[in-house]
């Protein structure tokens, strides 16, 4: 039934970028819950870094290791809102994060007055510092 709980537990989100490159991630905090009913799954993550380098890292930010694949429909994006510190972007004030049809991967856009939305990438994190990651989003899953 579409009412009923289905499950509830944790995942662990891990921080990477498209092409991770040497990137070393060091968290003081790595935790994600989920509750599932029918299809519907409501995620959260808490990401919190004390170690955080890169030099060869490209490519989107990525939190890979969401607990259900994301269903299938074209152009049905799951936009979710948080927390976060570690993020360089001038002219961007907004981040949310997205989870796209067919992936267990949440990418992140960034948005600001006047401005197209853009991908949060590697050259917007500079490397040895810290990143702090607090999001929520809910995704139907695939059937």
């Amino acid at each position: 039934s579409w009412n009923t709980l289905d499950e509830k537990g944790t995942w662990t989100p891990v921080l990477t970028f498209s092409v991770p490159g040497d990137l070393s991630v060091v968290y003081s905090v790595q935790v994600g819950t989920y509750i599932k009913i029918g299809r519907l799954v409501f995620v959260t993550f808490v990401i919190n870094t004390s170690t955080f380098t890169h030099t060869t890292a490209s490519g989107a930010l990525r939190i890979t290791g969401l607990p259900f694949t994301a269903d299938a429909v074209t152009n049905n994006l799951h936009s979710g809102g948080g927390r976060w510190s570690g993020i360089t972007k001038a002219n961007y004030t907004d981040i949310s994060s997205r989870i796209d049809a067919n992936l267990t991967i949440v990418i992140f856009l960034a948005s600001g007055s006047g401005q197209a939305a853009s991908s949060i990438s590697a050259a917007d994190m500079p490397t040895g510092g810290s990143v702090t990651l607090h999001f929520s989003s809910m995704y139907m899953a695939a059937s």
